[in-house]
């Protein structure tokens, strides 16, 4: 098959996933743009064309990098970034593009956050498109909430695809499973980042979960503060793409749907006990 079929029958597969994933009954897109630039797997950047209602910051005609809402794509030289980046120029490079915002319209870096669709009635989203791709996971936040449980369930219909041990996690590193295991040790730092470490404790565990400091709070209003005390020596589940950091494969999940125990009273999918 050459990479032009390979991308093409992708595309057709993104189709199909994302339309078996119902949005909310939300308002058409209002904001018109032109893709002048694909920058990675999650960012572009885009002359605006028209905007139907005036937004502080923005401006028709001016050019802006924009950062799709939900979606983490592998970052430059990590596994799967070129691949990633190419699917995203196979969706949108120089098509004309609709926006919706939600609640926070700018991070960090003074890029744009939205929700970008191909079409300008809002029926395909690439964000979740983006998604059921095993090549990107769903990234969530407070202040952009309105369609954070559509991507963290299209996100967990991919991770879901295979279940395997934390002792044989070496062997999927850049694949979309769920893992599990025994937890042997628990961390978590002053600034709330949280560990948990799989078959071996800390610093010779075969599996690592971390939870980066961004998510904790979510974690600890589903599960309650201090959970991961409650999962040393018990089974634990976790589905995500796995990375490579310092020889140790791991997961860093961003929502706790990603995450099951009997311990936190969330069962696990029934091949994975």
């Amino acid at each position: 098959m050459t990479r032009k079929m390979f991308f093409g029958s992708l595309f057709g597969v993104l189709l199909l996933a994302v339309s078996g994933l119902a949005l909310p009954p939300c308002n058409p897109p209002t904001i018109q743009a032109q893709v002048v630039r694909v920058i990675d797997g999650d960012t572009i950047e885009v002359k605006i064309i028209a905007i139907a209602n005036p937004i502080e910051g923005l401006t028709e005609g001016a050019a802006y990098r924009v950062r799709y809402i939900g979606v983490d794509a592998p970052e430059y030289g990590e596994a799967g970034f070129e691949a990633a980046t190419s699917i995203n120029r196979l969706l949108v490079e120089g098509r004309t593009v609709y926006l919706e915002l939600d609640q926070t319209k700018w991070d960090k870096y003074n890029r744009l956050l939205a929700y970008v669709y191909l079409d300008k009635e809002g029926h395909f989203m690439v964000n979740l498109a983006l998604v059921t791709s095993t090549l990107f996971r769903a990234y969530v936040f407070d202040n952009t909430p309105r369609y954070n449980d559509c991507f963290v369930n299209a996100d967990n219909c991919i991770a879901c695809i295979q279940c395997v041990l934390a002792s044989k996690a070496i062997n999927f590193v850049g694949k979309a499973v769920t893992v599990c295991g025994t937890v042997k040790s628990v961390y978590r730092t002053d600034y709330n980042r949280i560990f948990l470490n799989f078959e071996r404790p800390y610093p010779n565990q075969l599996f690592t979960v971390m939870v980066e400091e961004d998510y904790a709070a979510y974690f600890d209003r589903f599960f309650g503060y201090g959970w991961e005390n409650k999962l040393v020596e018990k089974w634990v589940c976790v589905s995500g793409i796995v990375t490579l950091y310092r020889g140790v494969p791991q997961i860093t999940p961003t929502s706790p749907e990603q995450l099951c125990s009997d311990a936190l009273k969330k069962a696990c999918p029934a091949g994975c006990r």
